[in-house]
């Protein structure tokens, strides 16, 4: 099968996937927790552009990506390359929102204020990041076109995009890592039973798996050969929408235990009764008072 039908393929499954989680998400905070907050509707929207990112894929592969690029028409290898900067442009903000989205579910966590600043800092610096990177994915060349349809529109480069792009896959891999283990820091010194601490800080751990997929993207983005960039890019594309799709598994996971006892048919009334922005609607965590 041809490396851009596998691909497509490949991201359909992934997608559909990641929107069944992001459907079970916002059904339990709605109908069930009965409180909807930032972080969800950023989860939400992380869904949409991971949909967005396997739409533009298949236009890109439509046109041409997963075949090599000089054996396409000048028209059809410029095309394939535009559709994967529209695509791309949505991965890179996903993942960022897939981070910002676990980010603020702990902000409603922490109180010790090292830990808030901890957590700002990463939402802060991989969101200015993410926006920087998406602007200079689209401004390498003057005239912009250049840098997609090189061989009909001559241009001057102002930099290659490439090793910022391996910059930002090792801070993103990093910030997967780091809430990954962060709960551990917190976790104990919640007033709740010590198997849901447990459950809690192992479903929040999963990122781990996000994080491996961020270094096997950057690692097989810092070895690509550009000259050939409808064919070589394939493995590229695969690791960022696979990391997307399992940030947002990870993220969604250890919020659907309130569904997972209503379908138990196990009480979950405690769930709605704290809607104050303080509170913490996810299981039945209830935070120490000092």
């Amino acid at each position: 099968m041809q490396k851009g039908i596998q691909l497509v393929v490949a991201m359909w499954v992934l997608t559909g996937l990641s929107l069944a989680l992001v459907i079970a998400r916002l059904y339990t905070r709605i109908r069930i927790v009965k409180f909807v907050g930032a972080e969800d509707w950023m989860y939400a929207m992380t869904g949409v552009f991971l949909l967005a990112f396997t739409v533009f894929i298949q236009v890109s592969v439509h046109y041409g990506l997963g075949q090599n690029f000089w054996q396409l028409s000048v028209a059809s290898s410029s095309d394939a390359i535009f559709w994967t900067y529209v695509a791309n442009s949505f991965a890179i903000t996903g993942n960022a929102m897939a981070k910002l989205s676990m980010g603020l579910f702990l902000l409603r966590v922490v109180q010790v204020k090292w830990q808030r600043i901890a957590l700002w800092f990463a939402v802060a610096i991989t969101s200015m990041t993410s926006i920087a990177l998406t602007i200079m994915l689209w401004n390498q060349t003057t005239p912009i076109r250049a840098s997609w349809d090189p061989l009909r529109v001559p241009g001057k480069w102002h930099f290659q995009i490439k090793p910022l792009s391996v910059g930002l896959g090792v801070w993103s891999s990093g910030c997967d890592f780091f809430f990954a283990i962060f709960p551990w820091l917190f976790i104990w010194s919640l007033r709740m039973p010590q198997r849901d601490k447990i459950m809690l800080a192992s479903g929040m751990s999963l990122g781990v798996i996000a994080g491996a997929c961020g270094i096997i993207r950057t690692v097989v983005l810092a070895r690509l050969d550009v000259f050939n960039y409808t064919l070589n890019f394939v493995p590229y594309f695969a690791w960022a929408g696979a990391e997307i799709a399992v940030a947002i598994v990870c993220v969604g996971i250890p919020t659907l235990r309130p569904l997972y006892l209503r379908t138990r048919g196990l009480p979950t009334s405690s769930f709605s009764n704290r809607r104050n922005s303080n509170s913490l609607p996810q299981f039945t965590m209830i935070k120490n008072k000092e």
